[in-house]
């Protein structure tokens, strides 16, 4: 489960497995507000909790039981079964209205918005993250109809499928192909739209005239259509082969499944090794955006440091986004958190590439995301005072 090169090479996974129902859920309500409470039964696609985010999707029970304790980022729920309310028509409306009936369903449709380039990403996100290579292979029609959805609301003049040379491309109609190296960090979003745009974008922002939405993403909008029932799983890279898992299987249950023994010191990184995030525990939910599950044994990991930067520029060499994260690292490390902004701290693509290349061992990712994180908390605080708290709280900084 652990990955030791940047190529982007995927090969035949064999086909979409899906994995066994866990006897408990944590289902991550982070930014969202929960409607139900401890004690009330729910089935398989009842709406537990409301998005606080007008783009981000509302979730949904994955499988029926009851709610056994309900916590500011995660609702637990024991599994008594798989009883499922009953689907929903798919809206044949198009534009706003078709994009609402997506977000209740827990989609999220920051990216749907009408504009002239539409770009699928189908390059793995990281190395040994193949969750593309299946749905490409044997979901076909599924992407079709996410497609087709989402020409409704977005009404694009061009189409571009982005895909790594050597991998599965299946091109849609009307569809301009376009390859790009099988090298880490080709695959992450800034990139893939400077490759069919020209255009460099700040991370989570869209190119002029554009917008930028994943295979993965294709693929669960077209189940929702297609069935008529909410996002109650994700696609994940287990070990070699790839899964659909339910939101909120704890992350020990699947190393159960896979018969992997988590020993003490090992860490459990939800996502891949270059980008993921480590899990709290074992108990830890996975959630709608988790595509991988990485194990590092306490042997094989990169031990990290408190070191001083050596000013030795690696980081620098092999930054993506020609920035200087040593001198990033140091205005986090030393709460200059504004100061941080002065070196362009929001055009890091979050590769993870300077902390590998790190001859200090610093965790430089992870000071820039805690950077982050605080200047957002600085710009929730240094709203006008007259603004009204429900206002702030639309701001997507207050729930952190």
């Amino acid at each position: 489960m652990t990955i030791s090169n940047f190529s982007l090479h995927t090969g035949e996974t064999g086909p979409l497995i899906q994995a066994s129902t866990p006897d408990r859920l944590r289902v991550p309500i982070y930014g969202m507000t929960p409607i139900l409470a401890e004690g009330d039964q729910v089935l398989a696609g009842t709406r537990i909790a409301l998005s606080n985010n007008e783009d981000r999707g509302d979730m949904h029970a994955p499988l029926a039981g009851t709610i056994k304790a309900v916590y500011h980022d995660y609702m637990h729920i024991e599994v008594t079964g798989e009883e499922r309310t009953e689907p929903l028509v798919p809206c044949s409306e198009s534009g706003n209205a078709l994009r609402k009936w997506l977000r209740d369903m827990g989609i999220n449709v920051a990216r749907l918005n009408r504009t002239r380039t539409l770009i699928i990403n189908g390059v793995p996100p990281e190395p040994g993250i193949s969750i593309y290579e299946p749905l490409l292979r044997d979901y076909r029609k599924v992407l079709e109809i996410g497609l087709d959805t989402i020409q409704r609301i977005v009404e694009p003049i061009r189409i571009f499928m982005v895909v790594a040379e050597g991998n599965q491309t299946n091109a849609f109609a009307n569809c301009t192909v376009k390859h790009v190296a099988p090298i880490y960090p080709k695959g992450l979003d800034p990139l893939v739209i400077k490759t069919v745009t020209g255009q460099e974008v700040l991370p989570g922002m869209l190119p002029k005239n554009g917008t930028i939405l994943s295979v993965k993403e294709l693929y669960f909008i077209g189940r929702v259509m297609e069935s008529g029932r909410p996002v109650s799983e994700t696609v994940m890279t287990l070990g070699t082969q790839n899964h659909l898992v339910r939101i909120g299987t704890p992350v020990g249950w699947l190393t159960k499944e896979l018969g992997v023994k988590v020993q003490p010191g090992d860490r459990l990184v939800l996502g891949g090794a270059m980008r993921g995030m480590t899990a709290v525990n074992l108990e830890q939910g996975v959630d709608k955006q988790t595509n991988g599950l990485t194990l590092f044994r306490k042997e094989e990991g990169l031990e990290t440091t408190d070191n001083f930067c050596l000013g030795c520029g690696e980081c620098e060499r092999h930054c993506p986004s020609r920035l200087m994260p040593g001198m990033i690292s140091r205005c986090a490390e030393f709460k200059q958190f504004k100061r941080a902004e002065r070196f362009h701290i929001h055009s890091c693509i979050e590769c993870g590439l300077c902390g590998y290349w790190c001859t200090a061992q610093r965790p430089l990712l992870q000071y820039i995301r805690l950077a982050k994180y605080e200047l957002a908390l600085l710009a929730g605080a240094e709203l006008p005072p007259d603004v009204p708290i429900n206002e702030r709280d639309k701001k997507g900084d207050a729930p952190c």
